[in-house]
Order: C-alpha cells, then structure tokens, then sequence
C-alpha cells in the first residue's frame, strides 16, 4: 500500500515527487485508454442499433446537459469525501454505463447510459489533477508543472489513438464489443485509482451548500462574463464552434464508411490521422512566434480555414479522398487553435475570478452542444450529411468577426 502523503511539505523529496508524476501518469492512462475504445465507433454502434442522426445526436447531449448540472455537486463531493474515492466512484459508474450500453437496444437505455456516463466524467476526471497538484505542494514541490500537464497530454493523445484504433477492429467482429473492452478498462482504472491514489491525500476544503453554490456561481460568471468584452467575444465564439464542431464528431464516422464502402477498421485509422494532424497544428503554432503575436488575426485565419474546409468537404461529394483531404485540412487548423485559444481566454481573466470565468467559457461551450447537436442530427436526417456540413461551415464562419473584433493587438510570446 502506498504510503500517505504527509500534510506538511515535505523538502528534498525527489524520490517521492518521481512517484507521484509517475502514478499521476499511470492513472490518468488508465483513465484515458478505458472509453477510447469507442472513440471511433460509437456513432456506428448506435446506428447499427437501430437509431438515427438525430436520435444518435440528443443521446450525446444528454451527456453535456449532465456536465453542466453535476460538475459543482461532483466536484464538492471529491473535496469534501476524497479524490481518490470520488475517482473510484466515477470509474465504477462508467462500468456500469458501458454495461448497459453493450445489452441496450433501445433509445431511452441509451440515454440512461449516457446520463450515467455523465455523472461517472464529473465525478472522476477533476479529482486526479487536484490530487496530484496537492499531493506534489504536501511533497514539497516547488517547480512549474507545466511539462508534467504536458506529458500528460501526450500520454491521452497516444492512449486516444491507440485504442481507437483498437476498437475499430474489434468492431468488425461485433459492433458492441468495444463497450465490453471498455468495461474491462474502467475496472482497471477503478482498481489503479484505488492502489495508486493515497486515501486522503491533498486539502479538503469547507462543505459548501451545493444549491447555493451553483446559484452563485452561474449568476457571477454570467455577470463577469459578458461584463468583459474579450471574454464575452472569445465566450460567443467558443459557443458558435461547439455547436458545430460536437456534432461534427458524431457524423464522419458514417460518411466515411459508406463512402469508402469500407470495412469498420477504417474509421480507427481515420481517427489516428485527425489526432496526428491536430498535434501537428499545435506544435506549428508553438514553434512560430510571430502567430502568437498576431492572435486574433491568425485564430481568425484559421477558423475560416477549418470553416472552408467543412464547406469543401460537403461539396465533395462521392469524392471521398477530397472530403478525406480537406477533413485533414480542418483539424491542422483546429490543433493549431487550440491551445492558443485556451491561452488567450486565460489571459483574458483577473486571477481572483479565474475559477468563476473559466466556468462562464466552458458554460457557453456546453449551452452550444446541447443545442447544436439535436439541431445538426435533424438536419442530417432530412438533408443529408453533404448539405448539412456546408450549412455547418456557413455558421461556423460566424465565429470569425468576433475574433476580428478583438483587433490587432500585439501578444508578447511568452504569454
């Protein structure tokens, strides 16, 4: 049993802070390979079950309408019990999800299991950075943690990869087989949490009413949000992405397959190509100082890109290696926005509101693919996915004046 982290810090402890990064990694792994199993599947496995674009579309916005209602709740549980059992939790709420998938057959049991998969995210995934974060400062740690983040990254993207691919070959054999890999891998995570995160671990802060908690901070990240005009811009323009871009991910899967008329497999490697470009879009952002300098100008630049390229992609057509070409296209641009997007919006925010407005973002993102998936899925349906991709670019081209609003300002790099 892993020894416990003593409140006090604890100086020249490399041995012990080497542990920690080490199991921070091994069970954010863990954490990460359990649902990639689906990644690439899961559109193709509710399709086979019976459900159309639609119906496949407000399944996964149950998901996000539990986000945002649990996220305060869970995430006060893990402060107030422990993150290592709200982890626990959470995986063991996945299994259950991931159970009830492989024998569904029905709509309403999708939506239940997704409803499950909602609570089990909000319990699980903030506890292991404030765990680990705590843990690090009782240690005695003092140095940046941005390459531990960054690693991993790294580790997610390759666990995202990997099993995707995974599970699109063992798709071929049967469409739900990939939920009960899954299940096998949230089992494994629940059991790596529960020996690798010490019981107990890091602060544990007030009880908070939970009622008036979300009150609270809804009414002031509303309040600040729009108060600020470069957070209200960047907020409107994270809305009008995700409402595009979410229920993107839920329709290449089908387009793909039946226009190649190609075997399940190639969706795995479909998604290895969008992961790969979205890394490369990333790395040439970070290496080129002068895009950092010129932020709104070149985030601008590149949404119109991916925008143009969804537009492309739906003319294309029955020419599927075009279509394939310019998704390629979409998620260079969408890796290179990425991380300069989430700079600057912290950047945008005073320190003492930073938790407050950093919920008002991911609160706008959430209310854009709640309603952009319903919407774009009955689109599909009636229109068909060629014409619904070039209305999705038209309004996912609306983001772009509000980065152009924002003006030329000048970034320093470093930021």
């Amino acid at each position: 049993m892993a020894a416990t982290i003593p409140t006090e810090p604890r100086r020249n402890a490399p041995g012990a802070v080497r542990s920690l990064i080490r199991r921070y990694w091994i069970v954010w792994a863990l954490y990460g390979l359990a649902p990639s199993f689906i990644f690439a599947v899961y559109p193709l496995f509710l399709r086979a079950r019976g459900l159309n674009q639609f119906q496949t579309n407000t399944v996964a916005a149950s998901y996000l309408v539990v986000m945002f209602l649990t996220d305060v709740p869970t995430g006060a549980f893990g402060d107030a019990v422990g993150r290592r059992a709200a982890t626990v939790i959470g995986c063991a709420i996945h299994v259950a999800a991931f159970l009830l998938y492989f024998v569904s057959h029905h709509y309403w049991q999708f939506i239940i299991a997704e409803v499950l998969e909602g609570f089990g995210t909000t319990f699980a995934n903030g506890p292991i950075d404030a765990w680990m974060v705590d843990a690090l400062d009782a240690a005695g740690f003092q140095g940046p943690k941005d390459i531990i983040f960054s690693r991993q990254f790294q580790l997610m993207r390759i666990t995202a990869m990997s099993g995707a691919l995974v599970g699109a070959y063992v798709a071929q054999i049967d469409i739900a087989l990939p939920f009960l890999l899954g299940t096998f891998a949230w089992t494994a995570a629940a059991t790596g949490a529960f020996i690798l995160m010490e019981r107990g671990a890091g602060r544990r802060r007030p009880t908070i009413h939970i009622a008036a908690e979300i009150r609270r901070r809804a009414i002031d990240s509303a309040r600040l949000g729009f108060a600020e005009r470069s957070l209200r811009l960047l907020s409107i323009a994270g809305l009008i992405s995700a409402s595009v871009w979410t229920a993107w991910w839920l329709e290449w899967q089908v387009y793909f397959t039946r226009g190649f008329d190609a075997r399940i497999s190639i969706v795995g490697w479909i998604f290895v190509a969008i992961t790969l470009m979205q890394m490369a879009g990333a790395e040439i952002a970070a290496r080129a100082p002068l895009t950092w300098e010129r932020r709104p100008s070149f985030v601008a630049a590149m949404s119109m890109i991916a925008s143009a390229a969804l537009i492309v992609a739906g003319i294309a057509g029955a020419r599927m290696w075009f279509a394939l070409a310019a998704v390629m296209l979409i998620h260079l641009a969408s890796g290179a926005i990425g991380p300069m997007y989430a700079a600057w919006y912290n950047e945008s925010i005073e320190g003492e509101n930073r938790a407050t407005l950093l919920s008002f973002g991911s609160t706008m993102a959430t209310l854009g693919g709640t309603v952009g998936q319903p919407v774009q899925g009955k689109l599909v349906d009636v229109l068909g996915v060629g014409v619904t991709w070039q209305l999705a670019g038209l309004v996912s081209m609306a983001q772009v004046p509000c980065y152009i609003a924002l003006g030329r300002s000048r970034f320093p790099r470093e930021a």
